[in-house]
């Protein structure tokens, strides 16, 4: 599986596979749970391969920290104290502390244990790569292949005669503001 297929719903915990699409929103599957929804168009949905964490040099996406913290190995769990999770990521890949919230870092802690069966955290970076350059070959082929469009022959007009407009005030016969129907009460 990979991190395009794995969403995070903001007001419900865990993580959860995309198994298909509705009108409006999403059908998902809790990891874990195996517990089937719908989403809605009111509901926030994250996908994880967008997701980056702001570092001293620049975001990194959440599929390189994934990757390196699955390479450094002893990865704290997201019960462990806020400090050491901290130093972790700060060791890792210079995390901007001033940035990150405590909850945001025990979040990526959380997701990490979860993903830990599910990803092959070794090929996450690699894929995502290969994706890019596919993409960007397809990109370069459709600029080099593109046709000139054509362009439709401008239609001459005959000119018009322009009639001078009354720029007369128009009055009303009743009074200023009255309406022009009245009400009148039918007769007992």
């Amino acid at each position: 599986m990979e991190l395009k297929d794995i969403v995070a719903v903001s007001g419900q915990s865990g993580l959860h596979k995309i198994i298909g699409r509705t009108k409006n929103g999403l059908i998902l599957e809790t990891i874990g749970a195996n517990k089937k929804f719908a989403t809605g168009y009111q509901d926030r949905v994250s996908i994880l391969e967008d997701i980056s964490m702001y570092a001293i040099d620049g975001d990194i996406k959440l599929s390189e920290i994934l990757q390196k913290a699955h390479a450094a190995g002893n990865v704290p769990t997201a019960k462990d104290d806020a400090k050491l999770q901290r130093k972790f990521l700060v060791d890792l890949i210079q995390l901007d502390s001033e940035r990150v919230y405590d909850s945001d870092i025990k979040k990526f802690f959380t997701w990490y244990n979860a993903l830990i069966g599910i990803v092959d955290f070794a090929n996450l970076v690699t894929a995502e790569k290969d994706e890019n350059t596919v993409s960007d070959e397809n990109e370069e082929s459709e600029t080099k292949e593109e046709k000139p469009k054509k362009v439709a022959a401008k239609k001459t007009a005959t000119p018009k005669t322009i009639a001078p407009k009354n720029t007369a005030p128009k009055t009303n016969s009743k009074g200023a503001g009255a309406s022009k129907t009245t009400y009148r009460p039918k007769s007992v």
